[in-house]
């Protein structure tokens, strides 16, 4: 993984790709963001739908190969994703019972986590079917897309107020690269698939 986190570097695999950077969910308290709503948020939409059972017709494999927990803003967003990921690479199910059982396998357990398994109950209940995960896969992305520009102007910033002068141009043109990948990506992913 590079530097900027909406860019993969190319060759990760992808559940490599989606335990990188994973911020320890701590003092997760669904209770203080009132009127939070996974209903309304991308993520956790998407996350609902990757864990529908009804209709596997969906080209999981598309979202996967390209969607990383480093797309993800929320922590425990992408610490959810990562064990979906890694339950799907593993060709086993990824319903709620089995990622429930994968955050308890990786530490989830106890009291410390029990906020996290009760949003995920808040994300499972959020009535997201899986024929629209690509849908909001590319919600996700373009958030995703949308904060590297953010991250990158913040690095360029510092960079002018901190680099020697005669690195500034070249690491403009790095950051550009880098938001070009990231623009080639998110269009990749738009593209129909090929039969």
């Amino acid at each position: 993984m590079n530097a900027l986190r909406a860019v993969p570097t190319t060759g990760d695999a992808p559940a490599a790709q989606a335990r990188a950077e994973l911020a320890p969910v701590e003092d997760l308290d669904t209770s203080a963001e009132p009127g939070y709503d996974p209903a309304t948020d991308p993520e956790a939409m998407l996350l609902c739908a990757l864990m529908d059972v009804r209709n596997q017709s969906v080209d999981i494999k598309q979202i996967t190969n390209t969607l990383t927990a480093a797309d993800f803003e929320d922590p425990a967003h992408a610490r959810m994703y990562g064990h979906i990921l890694d339950l799907i690479t593993a060709g086993q199910p990824h319903d709620f019972a089995s990622v429930t059982g994968a955050l308890i396998r990786s530490g989830a357990d106890g009291a410390k986590d029990a906020p996290l398994r009760k949003r995920l109950m808040g994300i499972v209940t959020a009535g997201a079917h899986s024929v629209a995960a690509v849908h909001y896969a590319d919600n996700v992305l373009s958030q995703s897309y949308r904060r590297s520009f953010h991250i990158a102007g913040q690095r360029l910033t510092q960079a002018a107020e901190e680099a020697p002068e005669a690195d500034l141009f070249d690491y403009m043109v790095e950051l550009g690269t880098q938001q070009r990948a990231a623009f080639n990506r998110l269009n990749s992913f738009r593209q129909p698939p090929t039969s």
